[in-house]
């Protein structure tokens, strides 16, 4: 806002210059037509409809712009008042600009309040991946520990088995019907810990890191594939007990059992 006022002072002190020197002429035409353009620029500026720029939409970004930089929680009306746009695209949109200008500055505060004023606002199935992925940027900015999570696996073979093909699954029981990681993997090194992590999520935000946030239990499932059979085994954690956000588990050859064809 001060360096638009700033701006146009600037700009029309070439003018004033022009109107206060007594040698100028068509002093008249110059001062009409610098009323009719400044009168234009602050009529269009002030419209609710504007063509080239917004008072409001200024003084609102500022204000916005203000409260980032103290790290206070963004007032949920003015915030509607600000991304509010034909479409609730544009809104969401405008809404995710202000989000990682706060995260940026590292605002915590103002990005978590910014977070669920557009997560209670914006509910449609076609928001839902997009606040996942802004869920996850918040947690591994502000958390980067939690970022790092991860479930290494050991395996030991079947009985009798030559692996051809092992598939990993970790879900939450009783939750949504996604994994929250999987994996395959072709002729598999049992010899070596497996890791999951946030890598393997099938929804960004949806994953090993936000369950190890949220101290939740999971089921990991593992499908190992053989020549002649296909075993199956289970097992079930609380990452609340884990250590430095890390947990490691073992899949015993007696604990595989075999799969019905």
């Amino acid at each position: 806002m001060l360096f638009i006022i700033a701006s146009t002072i600037i700009i029309l002190l070439p003018v004033i210059t022009y109107l206060l020197n007594p040698l100028s002429n068509q002093k008249s035409l110059i001062f009409l037509v610098t009323i009719l353009v400044y009168g234009g620029f602050v009529l269009n500026f002030i419209s609710n409809k504007p063509l080239i720029g917004s008072w409001v939409q200024a003084t609102q970004s500022e204000s916005i712009l203000r409260t980032i930089s103290r790290d206070e929680e963004v007032d949920k009306l003015f915030l509607n008042q600000y991304i509010d746009k034909p479409s609730e695209e544009q809104s969401f949109l405008i809404g995710t600009q202000v989000f990682y200008k706060a995260l940026e500055a590292q605002s915590f505060i103002s990005a978590e309040s910014i977070l669920k004023h557009l997560n209670t606002n914006f509910v449609s199935e076609n928001f839902q991946v997009p606040i996942f992925n802004l869920l996850a940027d918040f947690r591994d900015e502000k958390y980067p520990e939690i970022a790092n999570s991860n479930l290494l696996i050991n395996i030991e073979n079947p009985v009798n088995c030559n692996m051809q093909l092992l598939k990993l699954g970790v879900s939450i029981p009783n939750g949504p019907g996604v994994n929250i990681a999987s994996k395959e993997i072709l002729s598999p090194n049992i010899y070596m810990p497996i890791k999951l992590d946030k890598s393997n999520s099938m929804v960004r935000g949806f994953d090993i890191a936000s369950a190890f946030m949220q101290q939740e239990v999971v089921k990991v499932k593992a499908l190992a594939e053989c020549d002649n059979f296909t075993f199956e085994a289970y097992k079930t954690i609380d990452l609340k007990y884990s250590q430095d956000n890390h947990e490691e588990l073992f899949f015993y050859t007696d604990e595989w059992l075999k799969k019905e064809q």
